[in-house]
């Protein structure tokens, strides 16, 4: 497998993962213009891709769900409470509700609840060709599950959102800087490195942060913490910032 984060942060998510029998997208939450405009810049097989899942139903998650996958002619599959909250996001859509575990083509995909305040919240395993990719964006709150499921990943996409003394001293509402930093909120830089630290193995060859911050939070910042995690327990992975602004070249697994 392979997998490009496409876009990540507060403006828009969406992620490609591909493998030897075809592709999906992990969101849609740019222009339909723009996620084609992010495949094309790294070179992806937009014709092998064969499903759009939806994480939750956040605007810069679904914001362009629907038009992708009318361009695209790919089924969305989706969680039944958030395509009720945003319907009208999916006309003229072929639409897939999840439940458990499914198929996608090639892919064996696996719903993980996570703690956040949309309607309906899930992360999201992806196995094909004996490959596990873990996508863990937009979570409040590490859970049992969660640890649990991202166990002997080869790939995780991993949330980095904030850095609590930028995010305590910057220039956000209370109340604001109370729903980030709360159970249904974003997980912080340190976070970040505690799951890590939770559920390393060796089978973990890339870490990528997402979902940073622009205002709350600096690549740099978010790259060192990870660093002394990472050099502290002597981990041996490869460590990659997702983007707003740009594509990350695809990362082979």
């Amino acid at each position: 497998m392979k997998v490009s984060v496409l876009s990540s942060g507060s403006g828009g998510n969406s992620t490609v993962i591909h493998s030897s029998g075809g592709g999906i997208l992990i969101d849609a939450g740019l222009s339909a213009k723009k996620i084609i405009e992010r495949l094309n810049s790294v070179g992806a097989d937009i014709g092998s891709i064969g499903a759009l899942v939806i994480t939750h139903d956040h605007i810069d998650h679904i914001s362009g769900a629907g038009i992708i996958a009318r361009k695209l002619k790919i089924p969305v599959y989706i969680h039944k409470e958030n395509y009720i909250s945003s319907a009208d996001k999916f006309d003229n859509c072929e639409v897939k509700f999840i439940s458990d575990p499914f198929d996608a083509g090639c892919f064996r995909i696996t719903p993980v609840p996570v703690s956040h305040d949309g309607t309906a919240n899930y992360a999201y395993t992806v196995e094909s060709g004996g490959k596990k990719i873990s996508h863990i964006t937009d979570i409040g709150v590490v859970t049992e599950i969660v640890r649990f499921r991202i166990l002997k990943s080869d790939l995780i996409i991993l949330e980095s959102n904030h850095d609590l003394e930028m995010l305590k001293n910057g220039p956000y509402p209370w109340f604001l800087k109370q729903r980030i930093t709360g159970n249904l909120g974003h997980l912080s830089n340190v976070s970040a490195g505690d799951l890590v630290k939770e559920t390393y193995s060796e089978d973990l060859k890339h870490l990528v942060l997402a979902h940073l911050s622009k205002e709350n939070n600096d690549p740099s910042l978010a790259y060192d913490e990870m660093v002394k995690v990472k050099e502290r327990n002597n981990f041996n992975f490869r460590l990659h910032v997702a983007k707003q602004d740009e594509a990350l070249e695809f990362i082979e697994i």
